[in-house]
């Protein structure tokens, strides 16, 4: 039976959606030529054997089939480079099993000829060396994510670092970076993760840290940085985890740390920290982890606790806290984790939860604490 004849009207109607199609999908540009090169001077600064990661940069089309590209559709310009040594996608974990590579080399300063950046990912290689190149700082006006962790990288950030004016996340943590925190870092408006932990940094926080106001997690710990913890950290209103933990810090808390009631956790473990607790830390309800242990901490704890206090880590451990343990603390919602061991406490532990579900351990090295698990007072 021959099929039936289509009409002229159906024809061009056909002809006409074909062309709107057209018009509103059209094809995804070719990839940048230049962009292309720099990638290639990118891989050769790179070796990595193991997983393979660069077996698909080959032909001309960087923008559809090489893996860790993305492009801008519309323009063929390089977008985003993410490059995750620790990933369990079907490229990196064909097996189903989440990959582990390692990646030796440096990053080519031709990784500042991308300037249409929006995110540069060099994630857990282990042992990718050297310096940030100072370029990435002036050159990439449109980056958006900076993450280099776990690499074995060295020398500073770059100091106009603060150019990132559209920076959202920064991460080099877990590398060798030394020296001061740049100046210029507490000019990136758009900041809303900091993480900068397990390096060598010196030098003091940014007096002016308060300036990032979008900022909700700076995580700094383990680092070599001195000084006073600034005043204006207690000012941002949006940092719901602050890590300086095992650092040289020293001198008083700030008055005002967590009165914002957006603070969720809290580690200063480890520093030389003096002067008293600040009341508004305890006070805040959303507080859930405290770490203050292995400071100079002195003075009484505050007896601020109620029953919104919801901790499930809270060590003050090895300072020099005097007075009792606070009865308030009976009223907390919820104490998980407790250690007031190792500073000059006196008087009778309070019965009742939470007291009555820790150990000894928690309240030993005091200056004369009795009861509870210490046993009873004489």
């Amino acid at each position: 039976m021959a099929s039936p004849a289509v009409s002229p009207l159906v024809t061009a109607a056909l002809l006409a959606l074909a062309a709107v199609i057209d018009v509103v999908a059209p094809a995804a540009a070719a990839c940048s030529a230049a962009d292309r090169d720099a990638l290639l001077s990118i891989r050769a600064a790179l070796s990595e054997a193991r997983l393979g990661v660069f077996s698909s940069w080959t032909g001309t089309e960087c923008c559809t089939n090489w893996y860790g590209v993305s492009c801008d559709p519309t323009s063929g310009r390089v977008a985003d480079l993410s490059l995750r040594g620790e990933a369990d996608d079907a490229v990196m974990a064909p097996a189903g099993r989440p990959a582990s590579g390692v990646m030796s080399g440096y990053i080519s300063d031709a990784v500042c000829r991308l300037d249409r950046l929006s995110s540069l990912i060099l994630a857990d290689w282990k042992q990718i060396s050297g310096p940030i190149p100072s370029c990435v700082a002036t050159s990439l006006p449109y980056l958006r994510i900076l993450e280099l962790p776990g690499n074995r990288l060295t020398g500073g950030i770059p100091p106009s670092i603060g150019s990132l004016s559209r920076l959202i996340v920064l991460n080099l943590a877990d590398n060798l970076l030394s020296g001061a925190i740049p100046g210029s870092l507490t000019s990136l408006a758009s900041l809303k993760h900091l993480d900068l932990a397990n390096n060598q940094l010196n030098g003091r926080v940014p007096s002016d840290f308060g300036k990032l106001s979008m900022l909700s997690r700076a995580l700094l710990g383990r680092n070599r940085l001195s000084g006073p913890i600034p005043s204006s950290v207690a000012s941002l209103p949006r940092l719901a985890d602050l890590d300086l933990s095992e650092n040289q810090l020293t001198g008083a808390m700030p008055d005002g740390l967590g009165s914002g009631h957006v603070l969720t956790s809290l580690y200063l473990g480890a520093n030389r920290l003096s002067g008293r607790i600040p009341a508004s830390l305890l006070r805040n309800s959303g507080l859930g982890i405290l770490n203050l242990s292995r400071n100079a901490v002195e003075g009484p704890i505050p007896d601020v606790f109620t029953s919104q206090s919801y901790f499930m880590l809270l060590d003050l451990s090895r300072n020099r806290l005097t007075g009792s343990v606070p009865r308030s603390l009976a009223a907390a919602a919820y104490v998980g984790h407790l250690d007031l061991s190792h500073n000059r406490l006196c008087g009778t532990i309070p019965a009742g939860p939470p007291f009555d579900h820790l150990d000894a351990e928690s309240f030993a090295g005091n200056s004369c604490l009795c009861g509870g698990p210490l046993g009873k007072c004489t």
